[in-house]
């Protein structure tokens, strides 16, 4: 299946989006840097490190944009914390673009690490979107302006309405992820694949024709020593519904 925003009734011109960049070996490249840091000085990458690793990876491979596409000229069609959102009707799908030097946030994070998640942060959790729940997005490169990128991504369009809390509720608890809360905020852990979710609200759940529900906006990441100890916890202690 192929997830997205339910597509907006207006119609743009066309398009000139790339068709974009799959995000395994891009994933797989930075996060590769990042654990050669990583062993060089003991312990993790924090989120100034990555940022400086996303920079020198991006400028080598010509990731960085000469200038935005078009789309970006006129008004988005939607927007939120994350993103601004524009629809390319040529190809049916979306163009998001983060705010500048915003890459999201982190489910959950070390004691003194940044809540606020990297660039790389932000390509993983759209592979394991991808991964999870057969998604096509793909990065199409960044925009650079004064030491800040905003991320753009293209994923594609598909048509349907906001699921209740109760549908997203049992999408998740009936596939084997188990609820948790962290920071005042429902997530799930899934403790075959040792990756969590948040920001599972009526917004980033899409419920199509067939009945079937699409997350298209969700926090994803995985979790490893301490943090899936940490989480493991909160499973254990989650409140009843």
């Amino acid at each position: 299946m192929i997830f997205s925003y339910f597509p907006p009734m207006s119609v743009h011109e066309s398009d000139d989006v790339a068709t974009g960049f799959p995000l395994k070996a891009l994933v797989e490249e930075l996060r590769s840097r990042c654990e050669a840091v990583a062993r060089l000085q003991g312990g993790f990458t924090y989120f100034i490190e990555e940022i400086g690793i996303f920079r020198d990876y991006v400028k080598q491979r010509g990731h960085i944009l000469a200038s935005p596409p078009a789309a970006l000229n006129r008004p988005p069609d939607d927007e939120g914390n994350e993103h601004q959102v524009w629809f390319l009707s040529d190809s049916n799908s979306f163009l998001k673009a983060t705010w500048p030097g915003f890459y999201g946030l982190l489910v959950i994070h070390r004691p003194h690490e940044e809540l606020k998640a990297s660039p790389i942060d932000y390509l993983e959790r759209w592979l394991l979107h991808n991964e999870l729940f057969g998604d096509d997005v793909r990065f199409i490169g960044a925009l650079e302006d004064e030491g800040k990128f905003r991320m753009l991504i293209r994923q594609p369009a598909i048509a349907g309405v906001p699921a209740t809390g109760e549908q997203i509720e049992r999408f998740f608890t009936g596939n084997g992820w188990l609820r948790f809360v962290v920071d005042g905020e429902t997530a799930f852990f899934d403790p075959k694949r040792q990756v969590v979710i948040s920001d599972t609200h009526r917004g980033n759940l899409i419920l199509m024709d067939d009945g079937l529900l699409a997350p298209i906006d969700l926090r994803v990441q995985p979790v490893t020593g301490a943090l899936l100890d940490i989480v493991r916890k909160l499973c254990e202690s989650a409140p009843d519904l």
